[in-house]
């Protein structure tokens, strides 16, 4: 067991080279794609991110997570959403529960601040996915995603969707 723990934190640690390793050469390119994406929009503010791929293993996860410390890390109140909700990662990373999250605040069950987790990270939130539902494409084209975005962008200066 203790094997498995240790493996479990290692992990973490290296999925989360900003926190853990903030001082890094990989962690320095993670607040360059910050600036960088700060710096690409001239007229307004940047509020929502998503971050996708064509496919699983890409690194998209380990993106997002890592995003979302350098944002929370400069002092933005950031809310990382796990919205990929076929194969959700980002309650491994974070070692929250799955039992509530995103579906659970789109099928009305939760507010939204009662599905939400507070990280370590200062400024850092986590909305893991929740229960897997049968239509993910369904949930996520829906008014309550819409309302959702809403509320979210109410509470939070940015949001990272994975």
């Amino acid at each position: 067991m203790a094997i498995n723990s240790k493996k479990s934190l290692l992990d973490s640690k290296r999925k989360l080279v900003a926190k853990y390793d903030p001082k890094s050469p990989i962690s320095e390119q993670y607040r360059t794609i910050r600036t960088n994406i700060l710096f690409s929009s001239v007229d307004e503010e940047i509020r929502s991110i998503m971050v996708t791929s064509s496919g699983p293993g890409e690194g998209k996860s380990t993106t997002t997570a890592n995003l979302a410390v350098v944002f929370a890390q400069q002092g933005k109140t950031v809310l990382l959403v796990d919205a990929d909700l076929r194969k959700p990662t980002v309650h491994y990373t974070f070692k929250l529960t799955n039992t509530l999250g995103l579906t659970s605040v789109l099928t009305n069950q939760k507010d939204l601040m009662e599905a939400v987790n507070k990280t370590d990270e200062n400024n850092l939130y986590v909305l893991s996915s929740g229960p897997i539902p049968p239509n993910p494409s369904e949930l996520l084209g829906s008014k309550a995603m819409q309302l959702f975005l809403e509320q979210a962008l109410e509470e939070f200066d940015l949001i990272i969707f994975d």
